[in-house]
Formats: C-alpha cells, sequence, structure tokens
C-alpha cells in the first residue's frame, strides 16, 4: 500500500514547503546538507514526511534521547541514493516490481545494460548508493546501515530494532 501510495504522489509531486526545508537542513550536519539537496523534490517531501512521522513515533518508542538525532537524520537520508539515478515515476515503479519478483536478479543481470534496462538496475542498487554515499562525507554507521538495510527484513538490520521498527513504520505510513 505504501508503494502504491508513493506512486501516486510522485505522478503529482508536491515539493516541499519553504519551512519543511529550512527544518530539515537543520537537522542534518553541513557535510550531509549537499546529499539531501540532491534529491528530486518528490524524495525530498517524502523523506521529510518520513522524519517528521519519525518524530511522533520516538516519543512512544522509548528510544532513548540521545538516538533521536541519528534516527531524524536517518529518516531525512534513507533514499539519498535515489539521486544518482533519474528515472520517472513509471520506471521505478517497474524497477520496484522487478526488483521485488526478481529478488536482485533483474539487478545483476541489468547492471552492465545500457538504456532503460540498464537505468532500472541502476536504481535498484540505490540503497547501497546511498549508504556509499553517506560513509564518503562521515555519516553516523547507523545513518550510513539504514540508509543500505531500510528495505530488508528486520532480522537483517544492523540498528537497534526499536529504533528500525520506528523508522519502517514512519517509512510506511509516508
Amino acid at each position: 500500500m505504501h508503494r502504491a501510495r508513493r506512486f501516486l504522489r510522485m505522478l503529482r509531486p508536491e515539493p516541499p514547503s519553504a519551512n519543511e526545508l529550512v527544518w530539515a537542513v537543520s537537522q542534518l550536519p553541513v557535510s550531509e546538507r549537499p546529499l539531501f539537496a540532491a534529491l528530486d523534490a518528490a524524495d525530498q517531501e517524502h523523506s521529510i514526511r518520513v522524519a517528521r512521522a519519525v518524530e511522533v513515533q520516538i516519543d512512544g518508542a522509548a528510544i532513548e534521547d540521545g538516538d533521536r538525532e541519528w534516527i531524524i537524520r536517518a529518516a531525512l537520508l534513507h533514499d539519498v541514493g535515489k539521486s544518482v539515478t533519474r528515472i520517472g515515476p513509471v520506471d521505478r515503479a517497474v524497477a520496484t516490481l522487478l526488483g521485488w519478483v526478481g529478488r536482485g536478479r533483474v539487478q545483476s543481470r541489468w547492471s552492465d545494460v545500457g538504456g532503460r534496462r540498464g537505468a532500472i538496475a541502476e536504481y535498484l542498487s540505490y540503497p547501497d548508493r546511498g549508504a556509499d554515499m553517506l560513509r564518503r562525507v562521515g555519516s553516523d554507521s547507523r545513518v550510513v546501515a539504514w540508509a543500505a538495510e531500510h528495505h530488508r527484513s528486520p532480522a537483517h538490520w544492523s540498528i537497534p530494532l526499536r529504533a528500525g521498527a520506528v523508522l519502517a513504520a514512519a517509512d510506511d505510513a509516508a
């Protein structure tokens, strides 16, 4: 359901408000701000929605105060790898379906192919690309891990399970 709602929003993207952008940027260290700025408006808007939902959920999730900052940053930056590939909403939906059905085979078979198939394979690698981008700017290891792991099952998360549950629920709700 989350992906269907997201697809419909992508067809008519609304950029985040100036106030929301200021808030988002204020949550990030200077080194991470260019990564967030490189996202297209629809992905920025989604990331802000996720971060705002995280803010609401953190209070009731027994998350320690010291974790609040990195969890909000993880929410804002979980999709930064999408900035590398610029494909439209229809190809994103195709990629998502092929990635789900193909369980990695599409990405490995099409990764050296050009054109639309190559772009779809590149898009499917966005979690790992985003993690690499975050690692290069010195992001917190938990923010890096969430970028790489946010589509994996909880059994494959390296971040604390409570934090991952809050982030995943917020992503699904946003």
